[in-house]
């Protein structure tokens, strides 16, 4: 089991409509997209979580400065009691389907992973840990939360929100994210007992939870902010989540045999005419993964037997594949940049996989081990912006 509790959040005071002031998580941001950001509003919430260096001024430092003016400016605002905040995300896919994802954000005490009821559910990158570390050192506060899958089922019927939300932005993809707080002493305390019943896996994040855990590490006992991270909890079921690939481009090989033949061997090959997102989507349909190069494409279907039966998944069997290939791999979830890689002769060869399903994330959960690094995408993702956590006891505004 589990801690979860509520905080004093720090707010926008602005609203309801945050659409200019929120921003995606940091991961996905290009510097592109950072200076649109910026320029939709001088507080939009990308200049406190992926600052930039600025007239000679240190990132961190600037971060720290403006979240403090901020405040002080009422730009932010201080709930007066610790709250939880019911956040829900309603977003329509390519195929016209609606999907709703609603969850709690509040504040989860940290374990050290693997002993206790926090369960990563994928291995992690060599990704530098240093940004994260240097922004929470220099703010003390949670700017974006990680998302965290509740074992507890018919959680999501707990938290249903009522009246009319306290924010709400629409971002980039269409995607409406609104969000309710919760002060009711009574309702929080039934909430927290709900999340508190079972184990909660950790979707997305890993890096943010690591990172927290390395800086409570370096801080004294008796920094209770440290202590615990922002986290937005959903139920793990399968009408709560939209779980997408993470498909491979495989940049580089040092094998003498090509990506055909290797796949071959494990797989039947069936020949297609185009590879597009709608092909990408009925994989699961086809019981296969597509293979993309340069020679042509194909529906890669792993044949009965050809595989170790522990490997299950796409990103273990793709993994399995080009285990001696000497193999320069890189991920992405958009099909139209894994086809253009290859198209453009800047890949070996591209592989579509399909999504993990919400029993394989549970049963990895259950039995305590980890899917490869990007085996899912977790989608719409949650806006920072909708709540900061402090790890400093806030004066409320």
């Amino acid at each position: 089991m589990v801690s979860f509790a509520p905080f004093q959040a720090i707010r926008y005071s602005a609203g309801p409509d945050l659409s200019a002031l929120v921003s995606p998580p940091y991961d996905v941001i290009s510097d592109d997209g950072r200076l649109e950001l910026e320029s939709k509003d001088r507080a939009n919430s990308v200049r406190l979580d992926f600052p930039r260096d600025e007239g000679g001024e240190d990132r961190y430092v600037l971060a720290r400065q403006r979240l403090q003016q901020w405040l002080l400016d009422a730009t932010l605002t201080v709930d007066a009691t610790p709250t939880l905040s019911i956040y829900r995300m309603t977003a329509t896919d390519t195929a016209g389907r609606v999907t709703v994802t609603t969850g709690i954000i509040g504040q989860l005490a940290l374990e050290q992973p693997g002993t206790g009821g926090i369960l990563p559910h994928e291995q992690t990158t060599s990704k530098d840990k240093a940004d994260r570390l240097s922004l929470i050192r220099a703010t003390r506060a949670n700017l974006s939360p990680i998302w965290g899958l509740s074992m507890s089922e018919g959680l999501a019927a707990s938290y249903a929100p009522e009246g009319s939300p306290r924010h709400s932005a629409i971002d980039g993809e269409g995607v409406l994210h609104e969000l309710w707080i919760v002060d009711d002493e009574q309702r929080i305390v039934a909430l927290c007992a709900a999340v508190n019943a079972s184990d909660v896996v950790v979707a997305d994040g890993h890096h943010r939870f690591e990172t927290a855990i390395a800086y409570r590490s370096e801080r004294p006992a008796d920094d209770v902010g440290a202590g615990a991270l922002m986290a937005f909890i959903v139920e793990l079921s399968p009408e709560e989540l939209e779980v997408r690939a993470i498909h491979r481009i495989i940049r580089a090989l040092t094998a003498s045999e090509d990506v055909v033949t290797m796949f071959s061997r494990y797989c039947d090959l069936e020949p297609v005419d185009r590879v597009d997102t709608a092909l990408a989507f009925g994989l699961a349909e086809h019981g296969a993964m597509a293979l993309i190069t340069p020679g042509g494409s194909w529906l890669a279907r792993p044949r009965e037997g050809e595989f170790p039966p522990a490997l299950t998944l796409d990103s273990e069997r793709v993994a399995h594949v080009l285990r001696d290939a000497g193999a320069e791999v890189q991920f992405h979830h958009d099909v139209d940049t894994v086809r253009d890689a290859v198209a453009s002769g800047g890949a070996a060869a591209g592989v579509l996989l399909r999504p993990a399903t919400v029993t394989q994330i549970r049963l990895v959960a259950e039995h305590r081990t980890r899917m490869p690094a990007k085996t899912t995408f977790f989608w719409p993702k949650p806006r920072t912006g909708m709540a900061f956590r402090p790890l400093d006891p806030p004066t409320a505004s």
